[in-house]
């Protein structure tokens, strides 16, 4: 009864203290020595400290706030340096921040920066805080087998046309992947495509003869043209007639028709950061959700140029083909419909084989072509090849895909092309699992971002000493052995296990077809052989100002 009897006769007391005194230094002393006999001895000291330290409050925080972040900076550094990942060598500042990757992506150079990288430091690099790279084949193939415990990384979100549907090359759970492929297999392979062949064949055609009407050079009248943007207007065409069973016609507009190729162009740099630093993506999905945002960031089928169009023109022709009662084609879209696929599936579809398929197969054909024109011997020989294919009647008009097949020299050179020149050079980054992993003698923790280097995998020693160099004769020579080890790294251009390009059998009908075409019907030669293009490098190629001088040939002149 006494301690409550106490406490209740202090906290009268106290209230009225309190009213009659301002809470100021001096007040507080004053009040302090009234209220001591009725506070403990054990906190004494405190009794004072409580208003001070109610008018210093802002300072202390802020000042803390400093402390705490300058503590947590240096066991970052500390952790990212002596600790995490800090056995495995790379560039000095790639431990500390993302933005030597994010620099190095968006520089237009970073598949040559990568090849450095791994030459310098080693078959596995550090690259980032948290990511890798590797020129391994053996671990790139032990990383995309079908059953991988390797899990695809944040890196596939950046490649999403919309940040809230994925497609086929940005879905990561593997389950939804593998059903993807399963549905999209037969239209990408052109097994479901009426004609593939026939198609190809009528755009090349178009190709030839546009050259013919328009850039034939004559001795008293020399043309130079950009064969490169050409080459990526008969690759657009090709894609789109097996698309939508029709081309857009870049060929015969001469013209990158609704700005398409330009707006990738510009978007792809800027995707770059968004693959690095990851936080962009989770941030661009949530704001996205606010239909005035989503319609200012995202491009949409009613705009009139970009994704944005060929959006449109897809929905415009699916819209059609989802009508009760409407006969399907045999193309592309049609096989996607026969197998499954909603509108707007089809639409996320169409528009990133657009995107993702005609670069390639166009950085595949004009990087085959530079190299062979600039290479006096295999320029040479590949012409006897076809004029004695031409000769013998093993080549018809137009060469098919069969016979085509059956000439070793042109097989080498698209082999030797493809292997000197990847055209996807995407980190394509996996997540290592849970358990970690052990490379090279490392033990690389769970959650590890390992990405490969597409470059770097097609310089490995399997090559021989002259890896760097464009012999197609390696391909030739090699015994059946040797040759077998090849095409093991060689096969890792198109991916692996469930990753594998199913559109590689229609890149590679267009490729056994373009060189004969083109030289049984001309000469080429490049303008300005010390300056030959410009090419940048931002996961695919962009590739222009390809000058080139084109005359009749002496074989096959048709």
């Amino acid at each position: 009864m006494e301690k409550v009897k106490i406490s209740s006769s202090l906290s009268k007391r106290a209230s009225e203290m309190l009213k009659r005194f301002e809470p100021t230094q001096k007040n507080v002393k004053n009040l302090t020595s009234q209220l001591e006999p009725f506070i403990p001895h054990h906190i004494h000291e405190t009794k004072v400290c409580i208003p001070a330290k109610l008018t210093l409050w802002p300072s202390q925080i802020a000042k803390l706030t400093i402390i705490l972040c300058i503590l947590a900076f240096i066991t970052w550094t500390i952790y990212i340096r002596y600790f995490h990942l800090s056995r495995i060598p790379g560039p000095f500042w790639a431990a500390y921040t993302r933005l030597w990757l994010s620099k190095t992506l968006a520089s237009g150079e970073s598949a040559k920066v990568f090849v450095d990288i791994n030459k310098r430091y080693g078959p596995l690099a550090r690259i980032g805080p948290n990511n890798l790279i590797t020129d391994d084949p053996e671990v790139a193939r032990s990383i995309l087998a079908a059953r991988s415990h390797y899990t695809r990384g944040p890196w596939f979100d950046s490649i999403r046309i919309d940040p809230h549907v994925a497609n086929i090359v940005s879905e990561r759970h593997t389950g939804k992947h593998n059903h993807l492929r399963h549905q999209m297999r037969a239209g990408y392979t052109g097994k479901e495509i009426e004609g593939t062949e026939q198609v190809i064949d009528a755009r090349i055609a178009d190709f030839m003869n546009r050259i013919s009407s328009k850039w034939l050079s004559t001795p008293h009248q020399p043309t130079n043209f950009d064969i490169g943007q050409r080459i990526q207007f008969l690759a657009l065409d090709v894609i789109t007639h097996l698309c939508f069973g029709a081309p857009l016609g870049f060929m015969t507009q001469d013209r990158d028709v609704s700005d398409f190729v330009r707006t990738i162009e510009q978007q792809l740099p800027i995707v770059q950061h968004f693959s690095v630093f990851l936080e962009f993506n989770w941030l661009l999905k949530n704001l996205t959700r606010i239909s005035l945002i989503k319609r200012l960031l995202l491009p949409r089928n009613t705009d009139t140029t970009g994704i944005g169009k060929i959006m449109g023109i897809t929905q415009s022709v699916a819209g059609a083909r989802f009508k009760p009662g409407a006969v399907q084609k045999k193309d592309m879209m049609g096989s996607f419909i026969k197998h499954g696929l909603s509108a707007s599936e089809v639409e996320a579809e169409i528009s990133i084989s657009l995107v993702a398929g005609s670069d390639t197969t166009a950085t595949s054909m004009r990087a085959t072509l530079l190299a062979i024109i600039t290479n006096p011997i295999a320029y040479s020989k590949l012409r006897a090849e076809i004029s004695q294919g031409i000769r013998n009647g093993a080549i018809s008009e137009p060469i098919t895909d069969a016979e085509s097949r059956k000439m070793p020299y042109l097989q080498a050179c698209i082999l030797e092309g493809l292997r000197r020149f990847p055209p996807i050079t995407q980190l394509r980054e996996r997540i290592v699992p849970p358990e970690g992993d052990m490379i090279h003698g490392y033990e690389i923790p769970g959650g590890t971002y390992i990405g490969l280097n597409a470059w770097g995998l097609q310089l490995n020693p399997v090559f021989g000493e002259d890896a760097h160099v464009f012999r197609p004769e390696r391909w030739l020579e090699a015994d059946p052995a040797q040759l077998a080890a090849m095409m093991r790294v060689w096969e890792l251009i198109f991916g692996h296990g469930n990753t594998k390009c199913l559109g590689q059998g229609i890149a590679f009908m267009v490729l056994n077809k373009i060189f004969v075409e083109l030289f049984r019907r001309f000469d080429i030669s490049i303008v300005d052989p010390h300056r030959p293009w410009k090419s940048t490098c931002y996961g695919i190629f962009f590739q222009k100002d390809f000058f080139v001088r084109v005359s009749r040939s002496g074989i096959g002149s048709i």
